[in-house]
């Protein structure tokens, strides 16, 4: 994640290599596991938690700003097919039906 001035340069992982994604500020990021080097994690010592309990915290108030998103389109999925039932004792069937009208066999 890199921040110059009002713009923002992340890159994540996906399969198959990396996307770099351009944006600007503000923005709101999720990440998951990867996301901090393991050798920027530190447990606090109990001397340092005591201390972080006495300094006042700062509340600041939420900037109001217009959303820059919007739907460029919306489809419904198409409609699932019928479902067919085999029984469990009928495995002739069931390869039959896999190889003829699934065709995954």
């Amino acid at each position: 994640l890199e921040i110059d001035g009002t713009s923002v340069k992340a890159v994540r992982e996906i399969d198959g290599g990396k996307e770099t994604v351009s944006t600007s500020l503000p923005l709101v990021i999720g990440g998951q596991k990867g996301l901090v080097e393991e050798s920027d994690l530190r447990i606090p010592n109990m001397r340092g938690i005591m201390m972080a309990r006495q300094k006042p915290l700062t509340v600041a108030e939420p900037v109001a700003t217009e959303a820059e998103t919007s739907s460029v389109s919306f489809e419904k999925p198409a409609p699932k097919g019928a479902v067919k039932l085999v029984s469990p004792d009928n495995l002739d069937e069931l390869v039959n039906l896999l190889h003829t009208e699934a065709k995954v066999i």
